[in-house]
């Protein structure tokens, strides 16, 4: 079958922040699988998109092109309100083994959109890709078609996470350790008011004696002439 290289740009607008925020740089290959006119198995060959750089994000997109058969069978689930799905398994320096990210969208809206998807990779800034998801736009768009075939129109875009920061749980843990032991020296004094120090006495007496008064009106009232 007959395939077709497309070279993108990758947009590199981050989510929450830029580039710079990446402290990994490396390879990243992704192999693209759908569950489309593929026989007797689940999912089959669609195509591959490969980065040779993170930080420099220029991907390399190499998808078949689609037959008639495969619109016949994109055509019946559109039909049946069903979903187009797709398998994204991805390998890195890191992770050579790969990681599997499953995601569909309707088969109707693929179809009336052209065969346009556009397809995000969500990456940490060590370099892992955390989720890969596919999506249409809200448009109609006519099928491009070369002789018997039809072109896939995709648009990959990298979004950059910045992870949250992490507290310092020992530094703290540290520093409690640290008064605990100059409490049980003497070393630290303790220059708290005497309402601060000894509040969860006061406190119970000055509502038992509130509670007392309420209860007992007659008690405290002055005795009539």
């Amino acid at each position: 079958m007959q395939q077709f290289t497309l070279f993108f740009v990758v947009h590199l607008t981050a989510l929450f922040a830029s580039t710079a925020c990446i402290d990994y740089d490396g390879f990243l290959n992704m192999k693209l699988e759908h569950s489309l006119n593929c026989n007797d198995e689940k999912f089959c060959h669609r195509g591959s998109i490969t980065l040779k750089s993170i930080r420099t994000g220029v991907p390399i997109i190499d998808q078949i092109l689609f037959n008639e058969k495969h619109l016949e069978a994109l055509k019946k689930l559109a039909n049946e309100d069903e979903f187009y799905s797709i398998k994204t398994t991805i390998t890195t320096g890191e992770n050579s083994k790969g990681t599997e990210y499953l995601s569909s969208v309707k088969a109707q809206a693929f179809l009336e959109n052209g065969l346009s998807d556009v397809i995000n990779a969500w990456i940490l800034p060590n370099g892992a890709v955390i989720a890969v998801n596919f999506q249409v736009a809200n448009s109609t768009q006519p099928l491009k078609q070369a002789t018997n075939e039809y072109k896939l129109n995709s648009k990959f875009y990298l979004r950059y996470i910045e992870q949250a920061p992490v507290p310092d749980t020992a530094s703290y843990i540290q520093k409690m350790e640290r008064d605990r032991e100059a409490r049980e020296k003497g070393e630290m004094k303790d220059n708290r008011s005497f309402l601060a120090k000894y509040w969860m006495y006061i406190v119970p007496v000055a509502i038992f004696v509130m509670i007392s008064g309420a209860t007992n009106p007659e008690a405290s009232a002055p005795a009539g002439r």
